[in-house]
């Protein structure tokens, strides 16, 4: 590992624990799933322990409380993506009465479901939301581009990323549009992604929008999908659905 590498002082099941902290924590007050379902806590395994345990609850009533216990990898030992496992997350919590009977922590007072068959079964392919598909090219457009600091000196470190993610709008059911400022020429555009497939099926290939705009822009290939639509948070829209 290089000398300012963060992680070479941790060993490789504390950065899979600490990946999954950062998967899991905007969770603590914002719904897992629809009405219900927030973040208690998240257990690191101990040594007899089969998985860390994603402890839940309703956010407001500690008896409604329960675990599950779930994998850190996948069956191939790779790391799940962030999209697979929150959707094989929900499809757990969806179907727990199916996980068999709970069995007690060791040190904390809550039901624990061993979820991690039902868990690797599903994140292959997990069922996806709306939400899901909105959230997958926040994601990706916002991973390796933080937001720039705000301050009049903004601009100064904008030569280091290519873009900046400045918002989003869920359209219709059909597509979304997400804002970001080209840093080259500091011009605004709104980027068309597809939420569905033909189908009419949640659509996940939104996940890999860094991929479709930076090659179309860097390319100056971009222009040949811009869309004739009035926006006045951005110079252009440029609708890339048929690329998702």
């Amino acid at each position: 590992m290089v000398e300012d590498d963060p992680t070479a002082d941790r060993t490789p099941r504390d950065v899979l624990l600490g990946s999954l902290l950062g998967r899991l924590r905007e969770f603590v007050a914002s719904p897992l799933t629809p009405g219900s379902h927030v973040l208690r806590g998240l257990l690191p395994p101990t040594e007899k322990d089969r998985g860390p345990r994603v402890v839940l609850w309703d956010g407001q009533d500690l008896g409604s409380t329960y675990a599950l216990e779930i994998p850190l990898l996948d069956e191939d030992g790779e790391e799940i993506p962030h999209d697979n496992f929150i959707a094989a997350l929900r499809a757990c919590i969806n179907q727990r009465e199916a996980l068999g009977p709970p069995f007690p922590d060791e040190v904390f007072p809550v039901p624990v479901l061993d979820a991690r068959r039902h868990f690797l079964n599903t994140v292959d392919a997990p069922p996806l939301t709306l939400a899901d598909a909105l959230y997958l090219p926040l994601l990706s457009l916002g991973s390796e581009n933080d937001p720039a600091p705000f301050s009049e000196d903004a601009e100064e470190g904008a030569g280091e990323v290519e873009w900046r993610l400045l918002g989003f709008m869920l359209v219709d059911e059909r597509y979304a549009r997400y804002y970001v400022r080209w840093t080259e020429t500091g011009d605004v555009w709104g980027l068309d992604f597809c939420m569905r497939d033909d189908a009419g099926e949640v659509d996940s290939r939104g996940g890999t929008a860094d991929m479709i705009f930076p090659a179309l822009a860097s390319s100056h290939d971009l222009e040949r999908f811009h869309r004739p639509v009035s926006d006045n948070r951005c110079q252009a829209v440029f609708d890339l659905t048929t690329w998702c």
